[in-house]
């Protein structure tokens, strides 16, 4: 369990972010290696727990913009020394695979054959491993209170340059009880059904209870080979 409060000096939060912030160099860094007719795809996610007392208001609409600021707050500060910001309760960087039926369903819509699009945010308790050969979480919670999300009303959903950026902020009214453990998140192009999910992603568990704000940002990056 990484577990970040109160804990002045903090490597585990320092290569957790140093992990999330050095994707794109990373991934541009490999493509200089390929043909220019290679395309590389790199999915990567950030689960940020905060404590709603030491952060304030969070802005669902915003949360992409206002969480990355935080982070990278606390990238500065564990970088330099500094203690100059609020430290969540617990961050962790996530890579995943693109499910087989969300690459059928991208080309689907890049071919106009389908009209879907990445508009909602699952969670669920199953730590079992991603597969490409999923079709939605493996144990996606049933609460009353609980459905998956939309990231265009509920959240945020942009693009900075070639990376697709969705946001979702959740707190314990989502669900029917306190604390609520969560190990897994997928994005999915529906409401409701068990064949629509794009990718899925697995952690160690994030615990939320009252007074938590639990943030899900994806980050699908894609970047053309340099030779």
């Amino acid at each position: 369990m990484r577990d970040f409060l109160n804990k002045p000096v903090n490597n585990g939060l320092l290569n957790e972010l140093d992990d999330y912030f050095s994707v794109p160099t990373t991934l541009h860094r490999n493509a200089m290696t390929l043909s220019h007719h290679v395309k590389l795809h790199k999915d990567f996610w950030g689960f940020t727990l905060w404590n709603e007392k030491d952060v304030g208001y969070l802005s669902p609409t915003h949360i992409i913009e206002q969480n990355h600021r935080l982070l990278e707050e606390n990238y500065n500060d564990l970088i330099n020394g500094l203690n100059t910001t609020v430290r969540p309760t617990k961050f962790e960087s996530l890579t995943n695979v693109i499910l087989l039926q969300g690459i059928k369903e991208s080309i689907d819509r890049d071919i106009g054959a389908v009209s879907s699009v990445l508009n909602w945010n699952s969670l669920g308790s199953s730590s079992t491993a991603e597969s490409e050969s999923q079709t939605d979480l493996q144990s996606p919670f049933t609460d009353a209170a609980y459905a998956r999300k939309v990231f265009s009303t509920a959240g945020s959903r942009t693009r900075v340059n070639q990376t697709m950026k969705l946001g979702m902020l959740w707190d314990i009214s989502s669900f029917d009880a306190s604390p609520r453990t969560i190990r897994e998140s997928g994005v999915h192009w529906g409401l409701t059904g068990t064949t629509n999910c794009h990718a899925r992603v697995v952690s160690t568990d994030f615990i939320i209870t009252t007074g938590d704000l639990f943030v899900v940002q994806i980050n699908e990056l894609q970047e053309n080979g340099t030779l």
